[in-house]
């Protein structure tokens, strides 16, 4: 097991046809209703509509087993995450947030929002960056449900579900994430804090311009 969520786990796993390791994301509950493998569903759709990018997470494909999905992803080496607690020089965070921008201008360009951007679904793999976890992915025209991310990473509209401009609410999202990036800690669940970050009420940092 390499990674845990709320609603799934990741396991690094040996393909034996090919002989290469995967990433393979499977729901930790079952999906007993048509409703809830639909809303399932919703990622592996927006992962097979994306298609390859570079910032992107790569997709292979997707069954359902034991009323349980399971999604076989890229193998990465490490998510984001471990350099929110690190320090990292002002030229790999812009190396990080041009990455990740131009993951997000495709992701949007194909009519779909991330909703979830944040330390945690950034990857690497081979010092690049790339986006993943679309478990919160929808349509940018709202055709389908939203399902906002973490809170801490959203704007306050979304959380006064104001779903007009789903695709600015992944740019606030990077913003957050590069904030934390350049604080050198993760964000914590504090209510001012998060309200702060909301209202773009931020400390200087120094040693950042």
């Amino acid at each position: 097991q390499i990674g845990v969520g709320h609603f799934s786990r990741v396991f690094k796993v040996l393909k034996r046809i090919d002989g290469c390791l995967y990433a393979v994301k499977h729901s930790t509950r079952k999906l007993h209703l048509d409703s809830e493998r639909r809303k399932a569903m919703m990622e592996v759709q927006a992962l097979a509509a994306l298609g390859f990018h570079e910032n992107v997470v790569g997709y292979y494909c997707s069954w359902f087993e034991n009323e349980q999905l399971y999604i076989q992803l890229k193998l990465c080496d490490h998510s984001l995450s471990k350099k929110s607690s690190l320090k990292v020089s002002e030229r790999e965070i812009l190396v990080i947030m041009h990455q990740v921008a131009k993951a997000l201008q495709f992701v949007h360009d194909k009519g779909i929002a991330h909703l979830d951007v944040k330390p945690d679904n950034i990857y690497i793999k081979n010092g690049v960056c790339k986006l993943g976890d679309f478990g919160c992915a929808t349509r940018l025209d709202k055709s389908l449900p939203v399902e906002e991310g973490d809170a801490r990473y959203m704007p306050q509209e979304i959380l006064n579900e104001d779903y007009e401009h789903l695709d600015k609410v992944d740019i606030f999202s990077l913003g957050v994430t590069v904030y934390e990036l350049i604080r050198g800690s993760p964000l914590t669940e504090s209510r001012n804090q998060s309200l702060n970050i909301k209202e773009g009420k931020l400390p200087l940092l120094p040693g950042h311009s």
